[in-house]
């Protein structure tokens, strides 16, 4: 009975980190950077299907490649993310059910983005407010995600605001 409830508890922890690297791949990989990919084979398992259609992904099935060339383009064209300087995955604590070597897993996010200034080079920022739906499999020992869909609840667009002098 211990060790059900101390296996419990670390597949949790391991999930819960997973989805932690997911953000931290995002984050640590600015700009046109591709090498997000490094992180994200820990994250995904290798045949992992992605929907990212309410974010606007041209279809409701990709390999997490696919969608790192969509975000972040190729060598010759920017990916759909090159119109933002910066960004910032902040993510909710996730509910998980744990079966076995199966698990579901609930994730909201909230996240920022700086834009690349306009024509004017007035600033601009956008905000979003989502959820990740995953399927997750223990494999080779290490949970990984076999299955995300990610729904995205809103997002809005806002002018940045120059600091004053003096601030910051």
């Amino acid at each position: 009975m211990q060790e059900d409830i101390a296996r419990h508890l670390l597949d949790r922890l391991e999930i819960q980190d997973l989805q932690a690297r997911y953000a931290i791949g995002q984050d640590e990989h600015q700009g046109s950077d591709g090498d997000v990919a490094e992180q994200w084979r820990e994250v995904f398992a290798a045949d992992a299907e992605l929907d990212y259609s309410s974010g606007g992904y041209p279809g409701v099935r990709a390999t997490y490649p696919e969608l790192i060339e969509w975000m972040r383009g190729t060598a010759g064209e920017g990916g759909v993310m090159n119109v933002f300087d910066n960004w910032q995955h902040m993510l909710g604590l996730p509910t998980v059910a744990i079966d076995g070597d199966e698990a579901t897993a609930r994730t909201d996010l909230l996240a920022t983005h700086k834009g690349k200034p306009g024509p004017r080079g007035e600033s601009w920022n956008l905000m979003d407010a989502c959820t990740f739906y995953d399927t997750l499999r223990r494999i080779d020992g290490k949970w990984l995600i076999t299955h995300r869909r990610l729904e995205v609840h809103w997002l809005e667009t806002f002018a940045g605001v120059a600091p004053l002098a003096g601030e910051f």
